[in-house]
């Protein structure tokens, strides 16, 4: 019985990753294909595929939660994804980022969904008759609402791309860094997998997990964008 416990913990590790690795295959193919056929539409390319991420964590939940949980992860989400085409009111640009204000704008957003991220989940649990459990559903709905927010961060890698092929240091630098991250939140994903408790009625939790996953790197692709761009421009 501890036998066959431990092989399908071991299977779904390793299904867990393969998804995580599908994910991040299908990103960087979006975003090599924005950038090999440049026009008006393919910058949707990316955003599209970003979207079809988020849908998979609600509808591979892997925590314990409700129906609302999985709604209001979309829904900030898809709020996070909706900045990037229209942009946030940024204010003035700095003139070092004149060529990325569509990204400093989401960034901008980014952080105000951050906040009320925040807000909203704690005063949610804090609103529940019945508060058992309370830091479990709070770190789940916050970390669910991050992984959302940070998704649209990868609507930027054709940007990123683009300054990297450049051949400075800091680019080579910037790609050695996120591949270390990613490699890190890789192996917390093995973690999270083996001790995660998501609700019975979900199949397939494991690849929720994995999406979460690549989801999460959304937010330092976004970063390095931002910063390579400051030091390259």
């Amino acid at each position: 019985m501890t036998s066959t416990t431990q092989d399908s913990r071991t299977a779904k590790t390793l299904r867990m990753l393969l998804t995580q690795f599908t994910a991040y295959v299908a990103l960087i193919v979006a975003a090599l294909f924005a950038v090999t056929f440049p026009g008006s539409s393919t910058p949707l390319v990316p955003f599209v595929v970003a979207a079809v991420i988020l849908v998979l964590l609600a509808a591979y939940w892997p925590f314990r939660g409700t129906m609302l949980d999985r709604v209001v992860t979309v829904v900030f989400g898809a709020l996070s994804l909706a900045f990037t085409l229209f942009p946030f009111p940024a204010g003035e640009v700095p003139p070092q980022l004149a060529n990325e204000q569509n990204l400093y704008s989401w960034a901008l957003s980014a952080g105000f969904l951050l906040v009320a991220l925040v807000v909203f989940s704690f005063g949610r649990q804090m609103a529940r008759a019945n508060r058992t459990h309370l830091i479990r559903a709070l770190s789940h709905a916050v970390t669910s609402g991050v992984a959302a927010i940070s998704v649209a961060g990868w609507c930027f890698l054709p940007e990123l791309g683009e300054l990297v092929t450049r051949g400075t240091t800091a680019g080579i630098v910037t790609i050695v860094i996120l591949v270390a991250l990613a490699a890190a939140l890789a192996a917390a994903s093995v973690l999270w997998v083996r001790d995660a408790d998501p609700d019975p009625e979900i199949r397939q939790p494991w690849a929720g997990t994995g999406v979460l996953t690549t989801m999460l790197m959304g937010a330092p692709v976004a970063a390095a964008t931002l910063l390579l761009a400051g030091m390259i421009n």
